[in-house]
């Protein structure tokens, strides 16, 4: 049925009821974390509904409604940016519903939450480049904390997420570029070939260093790091179930998977030699605000990429 077309409004669904029937609509375009995520919110939205005993149609998504919603995923222990997220999402759904002539509240649009800053640690070339020479001692016999560090390295040249770059054979090396077509967003990328990443290559035969699902890399990785020497002390804060939390950790303690992306990213831009939207080109991100958010300065490494600037000449 074409709800575009109907005369008058109709009648309030049960919103979970809609947002599945949107996600199944959906989700075959999308890459796994999408549904994930919805799925993640028609589950705490069904919790909420048997909690305080109440059907949730497309019109009981109010403005109070929301506001109940983040105190209940609040009391969840979740962190803030997601409990945004998950609004935003919420928000669009009831959006579209209302599209489709179903009963919707208006004031739900009335909830505003910003994202804070998030914190995430990068890697220096300094540091990829210490990574990469390393040695370790007390290996096994397939060298694995070798073969980890060697994958992640070549995250960290590429700019790849982990689902590509884990995933790369000597087929995607051709004329001096990384071709791929990328997992998540289903784009074609060409990056140069470091000549880490090469060298990495030719010791594997064309092969990747080794196979091992995101959860066990990030695990490995970690303790790779450390016996690097990744030890610094870093102190963030955010905020998780509506507290805000203050933490000091090692630096080893936070490297993942996704550094490595990041840490291209970031090291690409303060070469100072590469304009913003080609190496946006490269990550996929859509928009300067969001590349810039993505990357990660210092107020040290915003002053060392001016400070050769005319500006600053007689």
């Amino acid at each position: 049925m074409n709800h575009f077309r109907q005369s008058k409004p109709l009648e309030g669904i049960y919103f979970t009821s809609f947002a599945r029937e949107t996600l199944e609509r959906r989700s075959r375009r999308k890459s796994e974390h999408y549904a994930a995520v919805y799925d993640a919110i028609i589950n705490h939205i069904d919790r909420f509904s048997e909690l305080y005993n109440c059907d949730i149609y497309t019109n009981s998504i109010t403005e109070e409604f929301l506001d109940d919603f983040i105190i209940y995923l609040e009391n969840r222990g979740l962190m803030h940016n997601t409990i945004v997220g998950y609004i935003q999402k919420i928000q669009s759904l009831v959006r579209r519903a209302g599209q489709y002539n179903y009963a919707v509240d208006t004031t739900y649009n009335e909830v505003d939450l910003e994202e804070e800053p998030t914190f995430a640690t990068f890697l220096s070339m300094n540091e990829i480049t210490r990574i990469y020479y390393y040695k370790f001692e007390h290996q096994d016999k397939r060298k694995a904390k070798e073969r980890i560090r060697d994958l992640f390295v070549i995250g960290c040249l590429t700019a790849l997420r982990y689902s590509d770059y884990s995933t790369l054979t000597n087929q995607n090396l051709i004329d001096g570029y990384i071709v791929k077509r990328t997992k998540k967003t289903n784009v074609d990328v060409k990056v140069p070939i470091h000549d880490y990443v090469k060298e990495i290559f030719e010791k594997y035969g064309g092969h990747i260093p080794c196979q091992l699902c995101i959860q066990h890399f990030n695990k490995y990785l970690k303790l790779v790091m450390r016996e690097v020497g990744l030890t610094d002390k870093i102190t963030y804060s955010c905020t998780k179930g509506g507290k805000l939390i203050t933490n000091t950790r090692e630096k080893w303690e936070l490297i993942s998977s996704h550094t490595a992306r990041r840490s291209a990213a970031t090291n690409m831009y303060l070469t100072g030699r590469m304009k913003t939207l080609e190496i946006m080109r490269l990550t996929g991100h859509r928009s300067e605000q969001n590349f810039f958010r993505y990357i990660r300065l210092t107020n040290d490494d915003t002053a060392r990429s001016i400070s050769g600037d005319m500006f600053f000449r007689k």
